[in-house]
C-alpha cells in the first residue's frame, strides 16, 4: 500500500467531523489503549509475575482459561442491557470495575495473601470476577460500535487500525521489553513487573474515558427483552449460525496451544525483547500486504478466502512445533509468516460477526457470537492445560526428535486449521449473501 494511499484512506475512515467517523476514530483510540493494557498486563509480562510467586504452568494454564468460563454469564448480558435506552455510562463503568480489579486487584493479591494454595484460589476468584463484568457488558459495546461500521468502510477500518494499533502498541510495548531485559533475573525484576502493571491500569482510565465521546444510536429491538432469545433469533437465522460456527471452530483450534505457550516460549529462552520486537513490526505487515488482501477478499468473498487463507496459516503453526530452544531461528520466521497470514486472517475474523448480521436485535445476535467464541477458547484452552498437566515433562519421541505438550498442540492446531478451511470453503455457498454469488470466484 502506498503511503498516499493510506493516508487517504485514514482521512477517508476516520472523518471526525462526521459522527460515525469520530466513532470510528474513538474504537481506533480505545484499540491502542486496550492493546497497551493487553500486553504490559498480559503475555509474558504477566506470565513471568505469576512465576515470580511461584505459580507452575498448570496454575497459569487455569488463570489463562478461566476467563472464558465466564462467558455464560453472558445469556444474561441483553437482558440486563435492553432495559436501559442509553447504555454509555454503564458500559464505561463496568470496563472500569472490571480492569481495576483483573490489573489493580490481582498486583496487590501477592501482598496481601501469603499462602500458596489460597493465593492460587484468589486469583481464580478475581480473575473470574473480572471477567465476569466484562462478559455481561461486552456485547453492549458491540452493538454500539456496530453503527459506526457500515459495509463500505469495514474493511479500511480493521485494516488501518490494525495497522496503527499494532505500530502503536508493540513499539511502546518493545521499549518496555527492553527494560525488562535489562532487570531480569534480578532482584529488581519483580519491582519493574509490578510498575508495568500499574501503568497498564492507568491506560485502561484513558480508554475509558475515550468511551464517553462517542454517539449512542438507538437499539433497533422488535423481541421483547428475554433470556431465550439470545440463543433462538440466531437459530432462526441460517446464515448468521453458519458465520458464528465457522468463526467459533477456528477459535477453538487455534487456542489448543494457547494456555502454555507462553510458558514454553519463556521456558526455551525466548527474550521479552525478541518476542515483542517480533510483535512490533505487525504494523509494516499491514502497511505491505493490506492492499493485497483487501483485494483477494474482495474477489472471494469472506467464506473462500478465510478458507483458503487458513490452508496457508495451518503450515506455520506445524513448523512452530518444531521450534526449540536450538532452533530460536525458526521461532523467528514462523512468527514473520504468521504476520503476513495474520493481516488477513484477523481482519476477516473481526468482520465475520458482521456480515450476516441483522439490523435489528443485534445485541441477542452478538451476544450469542459472544458466549460460542469465549465458551470456544474456554474449552480449547482447558483441553490443551488438562493435556499438559496429564504429559507433564514426559516428551513424545516421533522420528529421533522429542516433542514436548506444547508443542503437540501447536501441531493438533495447525491440523485442525485444514479442517476449518475446509468448512469455511465447502459452507461458501450456503452462507453468502444470493446477490454476490453472481461473482465466479466466491
Amino acid at each position: 500500500m502506498k503511503p498516499r494511499h493510506f493516508l487517504q484512506g485514514l482521512r477517508y475512515v476516520y472523518n471526525v467531523k462526521d459522527d460515525r467517523g469520530r466513532g470510528r476514530f474513538c474504537m481506533l483510540m480505545s484499540g491502542i489503549m486496550a492493546g497497551l493494557v493487553g500486553q504490559l498486563s498480559g503475555g509474558l509480562f504477566y506470565t513471568s509475575f505469576l512465576l515470580s510467586y511461584g505459580l507452575d504452568v498448570k496454575d497459569i494454564g487455569i488463570l489463562t482459561f478461566m476467563p472464558y468460563l465466564a462467558c455464560l454469564l453472558n445469556i444474561f448480558s441483553p437482558w440486563v442491557l435492553e432495559h436501559f435506552r442509553k447504555r454509555k455510562v454503564i458500559l464505561v463503568v463496568s470496563k472500569l470495575t472490571a480492569n481495576f480489579i483483573n490489573i489493580v486487584g490481582i498486583t496487590l493479591l501477592p501482598t496481601l495473601i501469603h499462602d500458596h494454595k489460597l493465593l492460587i484460589i484468589c486469583f481464580v476468584i478475581l480473575t473470574f470476577t473480572a471477567s465476569c463484568i466484562n462478559q455481561l457488558f461486552a456485547s453492549g459495546f458491540s452493538a454500539w460500535n456496530a453503527n459506526f461500521l457500515p459495509d463500505n468502510v469495514r474493511v479500511d477500518y480493521f485494516n488501518t487500525s490494525s495497522c496503527i494499533n499494532s505500530a502503536i502498541t508493540f513499539s511502546i510495548t518493545l521499549l518496555v521489553s527492553f527494560i525488562g531485559d535489562s532487570l531480569r533475573d534480578t532482584p529488581n525484576e519483580l519491582f519493574m513487573l509490578t510498575l508495568i502493571r500499574y501503568i497498564a491500569f492507568a491506560l485502561a482510565v484513558v480508554d475509558c474515558l475515550i468511551w464517553l465521546v462517542p454517539k449512542e444510536y438507538p437499539y433497533a429491538i422488535t423481541a421483547k427483552a428475554k433470556l431465550s432469545n439470545v440463543f433462538t433469533l440466531p437459530f432462526k437465522n441460517r446464515r448468521f449460525l453458519g458465520t458464528i460456527l465457522i468463526a467459533a471452530s477456528y477459535t477453538f483450534v487455534s487456542n489448543l496451544p494457547n494456555a502454555t505457550l507462553n510458558v514454553y516460549v519463556d521456558k526455551i529462552g525466548v527474550s521479552y525483547t525478541l518476542c515483542n520486537g517480533i510483535n512490533a513490526t505487525y504494523f509494516l505487515f499491514f502497511i505491505f500486504f493490506s492492499a493485497m488482501w483487501k483485494k483477494f477478499i474482495s474477489k472471494h468473498y469472506w467464506f473462500r478466502a478465510f478458507g483458503l487463507v487458513l490452508f496457508l496459516q495451518a503450515a506455520t503453526y506445524f513448523a512452530y512445533s518444531f521450534v526449540t530452544a536450538d532452533t530460536i531461528w525458526l521461532y523467528v520466521v514462523v512468527r514473520f509468516a504468521q504476520h503476513i497470514m495474520g493481516v488477513v486472517v484477523n481482519t476477516i475474523m473481526a468482520s465475520l460477526p458482521y456480515v450476516n448480521l441483522p439490523d435489528e436485535d443485534r445485541t441477542n445476535y452478538l451476544a450469542f457470537h459472544t458466549i460460542l467464541a469465549n465458551l470456544s477458547a474456554f474449552l480449547s484452552m482447558m483441553l490443551g492445560t488438562a493435556f499438559t498437566g496429564l504429559m507433564g515433562d514426559y516428551t513424545l519421541n516421533i522420528f529421533g526428535l522429542g516433542f514436548s505438550s506444547t508443542q503437540i498442540l501447536l501441531f493438533s492446531c495447525a491440523t485442525g486449521q485444514v479442517l476449518v478451511g475446509l468448512f469455511a470453503l465447502s459452507s461458501n455457498k450456503k452462507l453468502t449473501p444470493p446477490e454476490l454469488l453472481a461473482n465466479p470466484h466466491i
